[in-house]
This record gives structure tokens, C-alpha cells and sequence, in this order.
């Protein structure tokens, strides 16, 4: 691939194409695609050009908007469609030309191959993170009174509230963390397998509610210097300097704990690398006066000095700004660090070692 001047080198430009859903699919051949493409800066306002053909997109870095919709980095498109613009920032765009001879030659035949499996692996993933046509009422989310959730409970009580506490904790802690909804119930987290902070804590309060525990929720600033190390590069840049971090509480022996179920062991892989001070926070380990808070650690504070909220109705209630294809993006270092790294899923009185490929979730 020639490199026009004015765009950064190579290794970073390769390396946000490796970080796109597409890149995470094509594996070993994601230089070798890449190579075979053209990347362009646009400034601010300025439009994609049409240079004919049936070039396939994809957004390295920035955003472009058209005909009401947005694409962030790592969001791939076709040519057709309405023309989009360069947002607020340089967007920098990566084109696959599939006219030139090359494309077209038997030699690129297997280069072909996993492109369309690619395509097709991306296309599965976003239709499965797709959203409900209409969000729940923010008041029904934590239904611990569902049959599964119930069921589920009462195989993960033990002696002691704190032991009851702890084994969901884990239990809830295993199952990866996504950047996806946080508008859903206990019950669809559940069966979906995964969750953001907010989904997951959904549930954990569930599951200690539906076996008697009190429990609550507790909203924490997190730092996206931190936050950000589970995303792409590209990504970081769209967010703000911090975030709302979600997580749950259990009220043991008359005291509130934080009880942090938010980030699994991939995920955490990823977080030391930002901050290695949470290698502190492992093995989890929540008892009576050992509450189970990470962002305490990040952030310096108390982990006792916690505020707890019954609900998160004003959070949970609101309107994503972001589509699945856009959180799909994000995810694409969490499911690399998931691939590389299997799962443990503990139930009951059981622990299964699961190997995760991208885009699969843990069973609930």
C-alpha cells in the first residue's frame, strides 16, 4: 500500500485497522488485507469522495455522519448510500477497491475467502448485540423475581449471606465484560452471557435479592485513562476525561460492601497494564469487612465510603448515543483478550474452563 503524505505511519495505521471487528476476524491476514487498500485524511466537514467501483470503508479514526447515522472507528460500509462527512475531528479511512487486478487475481483468492468470511462473522456479531424496538421500563430492570433468575439463585446460596454474596459475585465476575445496553433486565443479561458495568450489576443485585441478601447500587468516577485501555485507540478519543462506572453493594453484617462483579479476569488482564496497582484486587474476595472495590484502588479513596442507591432508574433509563456496530467496535480488544485467555464460569458447585472465540459469550 503506498503511504500519501500526511498520515501516520504505517505500523499505527495497521494497527487501528487490527483493532477493527473486521481486523479481529481476519487474523493472520489482517496485514496482508490491509495492504491492498488506500488510507485518506478528511478534515472536519469534508466528504468521502466517490472514486467509483465498489469500494468496502472502513473508519480508522474519527467519525463520519450521513443521511442521520454515524460511523465511528472501526465501523466498515459499502460505497452506496447517502454521502458522509467528516465530523469534528480528522477522520482518517481506510478503502478496499474490489475492481483492481490484484483483488481479482487467483492469487488472492484465499485473501478473498477471509474477507468474506470476515464481513460475515461482523454482520453476525452486531445482529446479535442489536437492541429491543422498544427499551423496558427503567423500574422492571432488576426482576429477581424472574424464574431463572431465582432458579439461578438458590443453586449459588450457601451458609452465610457472605458466602452467598461472594459465590455471586463470581459467579457474575466470570461472565465477560462488554461495552453494550445497559437498558435491559437481569434476566436478558443473564442469557446474553455478558454485560458493561451497569448490565452486570443489574443482575448481581438480582440474584442477592432473589435469596434475601439487601442489596443496592453504588455510581463511581472512573478515569478514561483507565477505562480506556479496554478499547481501541480510536475509540478513547470519542469519549470524555471520565465516566459513571456502575457497580453493586451488599449490605453484610449491618455495613454496605462494595461488591464489584464488573470486570473479569481478561478484562482485568487489560486494566493492570493501565493501572497495576489493581493486581491488588486479586483473588477476589468479598467477606464481612472486606469489601470488593477497584475503582477504591484507581481512585485512592475509602472503600467503605460508598453512597448506595436502590436503583439506577435515571441511568438505565436513558437513550444510548451509540448503535451496536459502534459497541461491537469497542469490544474488539476485550474479545482478542478473551480469546486468548479462558474463561473459568463457576456454578453451583461446579468450575468449567470455557476457550471463548470472537464475538461468543460465556453460557449463563
Amino acid at each position: 500500500m503506498s503511504q500519501p503524505s500526511g498520515l501516520p505511519p504505517r505500523a499505527v495505521l495497521l494497527s487501528l485497522f487490527g483493532d477493527s471487528p473486521l481486523g479481529l476476524h481476519l487474523g493472520l491476514r489482517t496485514s496482508h488485507l490491509f495492504n491492498l487498500g488506500s488510507v485518506q485524511r478528511l478534515q472536519p466537514g469534508q466528504t468521502l469522495p466517490n472514486h467509483g467501483g465498489c469500494p468496502v470503508h472502513l473508519v480508522l479514526a474519527g467519525r463520519l455522519a450521513g443521511g442521520g447515522d454515524w460511523w465511528g472507528p472501526g465501523n466498515h460500509f459499502a460505497a452506496r448510500g447517502p454521502a458522509r462527512q467528516a465530523l469534528d475531528t480528522d477522520t482518517l479511512v481506510w478503502s478496499l477497491d474490489a475492481t483492481q487486478a490484484i483483488w481479482r487475481s487467483a492469487a488472492a483468492q484465499h485473501l478473498r475467502s477471509a474477507w468474506a468470511e470476515a464481513l460475515l462473522a461482523v454482520d453476525r456479531s452486531e445482529l446479535g448485540a442489536r437492541f429491543p424496538d422498544d427499551l423496558p421500563d427503567p423500574k422492571t430492570l432488576c426482576d429477581h423475581g424472574h424464574p431463572t433468575i431465582r432458579q439461578l439463585a438458590q443453586s449459588l446460596e450457601r451458609t452465610t449471606p457472605a458466602d452467598t454474596a461472594e459465590t455471586i459475585l463470581r459467579f457474575v465476575r466470570s461472565m465477560p465484560y462488554r461495552f453494550g445496553l445497559r437498558q435491559e433486565l437481569a434476566s436478558d443479561t443473564l442469557a446474553r452471557g455478558s454485560g458493561v458495568c451497569t448490565a452486570k450489576a443489574n443482575l448481581q443485585v438480582a440474584l442477592m435479592r432473589a435469596v434475601g441478601i439487601e442489596a443496592g447500587f453504588v455510581e463511581a468516577p472512573l478515569d478514561m485513562g483507565t477505562l480506556g485501555a479496554l478499547m481501541p485507540d480510536g475509540w478513547r478519543a470519542q469519549m470524555g476525561a471520565r465516566v459513571k462506572h456502575h457497580f453493586a453493594a451488599a449490605r453484610l453484617g449491618g455495613r454496605w460492601h462494595a461488591a464489584d462483579a464488573s470486570f473479569c479476569d481478561p478484562s482485568c488482564s487489560l486494566f493492570t497494564e493501565a493501572a497495576p496497582q489493581l493486581a491488588a484486587v486479586v483473588p477476589v474476595r468479598l467477606q464481612e469487612g472486606r469489601p470488593v472495590h477497584p475503582v477504591a484502588v484507581i481512585n485512592g479513596t475509602d472503600p467503605f465510603e460508598i453512597r448506595v442507591l436502590p436503583d439506577l432508574g435515571a441511568e438505565m433509563g436513558k437513550k444510548s448515543r451509540f448503535l451496536p456496530r459502534h459497541f461491537e467496535a469497542m469490544n474488539t480488544r476485550l474479545d482478542r483478550a478473551r480469546f486468548n485467555h479462558p474463561v473459568k464460569v463457576r456454578a453451583a458447585s461446579t468450575t468449567t474452563v470455557i476457550t471463548l472465540r470472537p464475538g461468543e459469550s460465556a453460557p449463563a
